[in-house]
């Protein structure tokens, strides 16, 4: 991952118009990676590009475009991202349930302790134990840190346009302007190292709304879990 993303951040910052090979046969045979498919420098501070991906899911490109983006308009060091990134806790291998260690519980408490007290909704996918009892241990800290869950229980009923979405993520309104609830837990849980991404479903989330949806594990492709293995 270090690489790839190293890669990355190296060809947009650095050399923003330098195409790479296309990689539609890489795709076809179930490779992954990341390559800057087109790239158009209007100056120095203008310009776009496009970054053609396989083998990773939607949830995991739309995470890395916001990285991405966030490097790009603070003018970060690619290498200083490259070693935060390394902190941030992957999926655990092969079958493994999603679990909290103690030191992710600590830092999740510790960084929402304090505060002023928040409500949020907890939602888990229904299928199967996994997503709810790791929705359990991440609502239990919340608890810990004097926060309020509503209705006092983990919802086990998939919201609306959420069917999809794996992994843990934010659900607020609007995405670009996300109530403070919503930037205290992303933050809290990336000093866990735990990356949450903030996305927007203004149809079943009211303004000032905060969810915390714990979707399916996520789960790597056929040939990555080959190369694991």
């Amino acid at each position: 991952m270090k690489s790839l993303i190293s890669a990355l951040l190296s060809a947009i910052l650095l050399f923003p118009a330098v195409a790479w090979a296309d990689d539609a046969q890489a795709s076809a045979q179930g490779a992954q990676g990341c390559g800057l498919a087109s790239g158009a420098l209007i100056s120095q501070d203008q310009g776009q590009v496009l970054i053609n991906c396989a083998g990773v899911t939607e949830e995991f490109g739309g995470q890395l475009a916001g990285i991405l983006t966030y490097v790009l308009q603070r003018r970060l060091d690619p290498e200083l991202v490259i070693a935060k990134l390394d902190e941030v806790e992957g999926v655990p291998v092969g079958n493994t349930p999603r679990t909290l260690t103690a030191d992710q519980g600590q830092a999740i408490v510790q960084g929402l302790a304090g505060g002023t007290q928040a409500t949020i909704a907890v939602s888990a996918d229904p299928d199967g134990a996994e997503p709810g009892n790791y929705a359990l241990a991440i609502a239990t800290r919340l608890g810990l840190a004097g926060w309020l869950i509503q209705d006092r229980q983990i919802n086990r009923v998939v919201p609306p346009g959420l069917e999809d979405i794996h992994g843990a993520v934010i659900v607020v309104h609007d995405e670009k302007s996300p109530p403070d609830t919503a930037l205290r837990l992303k933050k809290a849980m990336t000093e866990a190292k735990i990356f949450l991404p903030i996305i927007a479903r203004p149809e079943i989330i009211k303004p000032g709304a905060v969810m915390l949806w714990i979707g399916k594990r996520p789960v790597l492709n056929a040939a990555a879990q080959t190369a694991t293995q």
